[in-house]
């Protein structure tokens, strides 16, 4: 090869960092992915491998998409089939977004702290990053004007956001998102991950155009070992997203578990209901700790703010209670941060139990 290895892979790619094994122990409760606490049930898992059973495997999915899904979510969205674009999860749509957009020296603007996925997706296709921090003090509230100002002096292709936000949890109010929708002049990603944790919906932004939402089966519907997501946006938009992301975005097996899930979607708010009553019996039972702030939360997990460093914390549930939670290290924003996902019941009082140890005096 006439050029070292390393120059001849783009520049974007270098600039992201080397990923190593990240084997995780099994016995210990892991409560920093933001996983369903409850499992995909039993019984339609049967029924998902009832109907696999039956179709065959030697062939490719008939018609390069998986067009029963994508009916099917369209019904239950209320828009046109032609506006939804299905992949292996939001985060492979992130980065089929930014393929479709993003050309060298173009510009992202993005709040700060939010899903690390888009930082690294922008650096990946040689993009600029203009970060518009958000404010512990005011709750974290989107700061509408500053993000919008910053788009247009940049001339930004992209502004892109969570909603709720992870990782604060915080919820948006669709007005104001709407309002940054229109006052920017490029497109506006919105990542609805955790959006059935507070009942939003935002599908009404579609009609601005330059609006594309982002949704995932990992938290809501317990998939997150599937791998199925989709996006929303306007006919045109989506016609061009379906031509970036792979010729065969889900396999059979993915696609009958998301319309399984789908059909039994009662069972699933169920579920949300039990995770939303455990994520306010966490904060409530946390917020009684000398030195704890818990930051409010329309997601499946919450988010602590210490006022000494977290070490301790993370030291003795770990050691003490078999207990992962997220370190918020990577979020300069958040450096005495961490992120707790909520678990069983059981799980949720080890949390609780743990962080009275530490902070309450009664550590043993």
């Amino acid at each position: 090869m006439s050029e070292p290895i390393h120059e001849a892979v783009r520049p974007g790619v270098r600039g992201l960092p080397s990923l190593g094994r990240n084997l995780v122990d099994e016995s210990l409760h892991r409560l920093q992915w933001n996983e369903s606490p409850e499992d995909f049930p039993a019984d339609l898992k049967e029924e998902v491998l009832q109907r696999m059973a039956a179709l065959p495997w030697s062939r490719y999915p008939l018609g390069g998409r998986p067009w029963l899904l994508i009916d099917a979510l369209a019904a239950q969205m209320g828009v046109a089939p032609e506006q939804v674009v299905v992949s292996e999860g939001s985060a492979d749509l992130i980065k089929a977004v930014m393929a479709a957009t993003l050309r060298p020296g173009d510009t992202v603007v993005m709040p700060a702290p939010t899903f690390l996925l888009y930082r690294q997706n922008a650096r990946l296709h040689e993009a600029a990053i203009v970060e518009v921090a958000l404010n512990a003090a005011d709750g974290y509230a989107l700061p509408v004007d500053t993000l919008a100002a910053a788009a247009q002096e940049a001339q930004a292709r992209l502004v892109v956001m969570c909603a709720p936000n992870n990782p604060t949890g915080t919820v948006y109010a669709e007005a104001e998102i709407r309002r940054m929708a229109e006052s920017i002049p490029g497109l506006l990603v919105v990542d609805e991950a955790y959006a059935e944790f507070c009942d939003q919906d935002l599908t009404g932004l579609l009609d601005l155009g330059n609006v594309i939402l982002l949704r995932t089966f990992s938290k809501f519907y317990a998939m997150a070992g599937v791998r199925v997501g989709y996006a929303l946006a306007s006919p045109a938009l989506a016609a061009e997203l379906q031509k970036v992301v792979t010729v065969f975005p889900l396999s059979v097996f993915s696609e009958v578990a998301a319309l399984v899930a789908l059909e039994h979607r009662e069972r699933f708010l169920a579920m949300r209901d039990r995770v939303v009553a455990e994520r306010e019996r966490i904060g409530a039972a946390l917020a009684t700790l000398p030195g704890v702030q818990v930051i409010p939360s329309g997601t499946n997990f919450v988010l602590i703010q210490l006022d000494r460093p977290k070490t301790d914390v993370l030291h003795h549930l770990h050691h003490r209670h078999s207990l992962l939670i997220s370190d918020m290290a990577a979020y300069p924003e958040l450096v005495n941060c961490v992120r707790i996902s909520v678990g069983t019941p059981a799980q949720n009082d080890l949390v609780i139990q743990g962080f009275g140890e530490v902070l309450g005096g009664s550590r043993v």
